[in-house]
């Protein structure tokens, strides 16, 4: 337990040591397990957690020195580590520069403001990454939240997506499809005449 402790603590001065204040990266303990006696000092310690990144450069960065440390933690108490990451490591989601700027008028167009919020990039990790990698893709923020009504019992949905209270906002549902559906007539559209001299503004 002392040797998972320091290790622990050691873990968490990767980012704020040896990343730059530019760049971005989270190394995140999120679980440890030891024994189930009080009076006995466990042989093991299994720690969980997350590494996260903006880039895929950084992610392997943080990775390596996630290993370093554990090894170097482990010997210096003359203990033995082992490291286990998800065979599928979750690459950072990226928007296509050029796809966003069109979809971002189509979106528009169903937003109840009428146009679409920038949002700061997020360390999620998130499915559509590996979509992302191998096809132009953009991801939208539908968002939702409300106070909810005790009244009628319908829950707070302000919650994040996390929280052991998250509740689905269903009137955000429809501004999902239409969303879609615009996204894909309008791109077919597109493809249908970009050969014939009309601009994507123009559609």
């Amino acid at each position: 337990l002392v040797t998972a402790s320091s290790l622990i603590m050691n873990l968490q001065t990767i980012v704020s040591r040896t990343v730059s204040p530019l760049a971005s990266g989270v190394v995140s303990v999120t679980a440890i397990n030891a024994g189930d006696a009080f009076n006995v000092i466990p042989a093991s310690a299994v720690i969980k957690g997350t590494v996260r990144a903006l880039s895929t450069e950084m992610l392997m960065e943080l990775r390596d020195r996630v290993e370093h440390i554990t090894q170097s933690t482990a010997a210096l108490y003359g203990c033995n580590s082992t490291i286990s990451y998800s065979p599928d490591y979750y690459p950072p989601t990226v928007n296509d520069a050029t796809l966003f700027q069109w979809s971002k008028a189509v979106g528009a167009m169903v937003s109840k403001e009428g146009y679409l919020r920038d949002t700061e990039p997020t360390m999620g990790g998130e499915d559509f990454a590996f979509i992302a990698e191998t096809i132009p893709s953009t991801f939208f923020l539908v968002g939702q939240g409300s106070g909810g009504d005790e009244k009628y019992h319908l829950p707070r949905t302000d919650y994040g997506l996390h929280h052991p209270s998250f509740a689905l906002d269903e009137e955000v549902m429809p501004i999902g499809v239409e969303l879609h559906a615009n996204l894909a007539l309008r791109s077919l559209k597109k493809l249908a005449h970009e050969n014939n001299g009309i601009t994507a503004e123009e559609l």
